[in-house]
């Protein structure tokens, strides 16, 4: 999910970037490329969630196995 966001990041930003630069010129332009900075800003959002819960749940494993011992 990382990388996805990521290419997709980079790809909404050239893609606004460009949109800016056309408008700039006075042509008609879309700005449909921030819906890409949305989706990879919300995967690399979801990708550091989900490690974060996974470091939680090893320090909680590794936790619970040293009060056993």
């Amino acid at each position: 999910m990382k990388i996805a966001g990521i290419i997709l990041l980079v790809l909404g930003i050239l893609s606004t970037l460009g949109a800016i630069i056309g408008a700039a010129n006075g042509n008609s332009t879309s700005f449909g490329g921030l819906a890409f900075v949305v989706l990879g800003a919300f995967l690399l959002s979801r990708a550091n969630k989900k490690k974060e819960e996974e470091e939680k749940k090893r320090k909680w494993a590794e936790g619970n196995s040293n009060e056993t011992e």
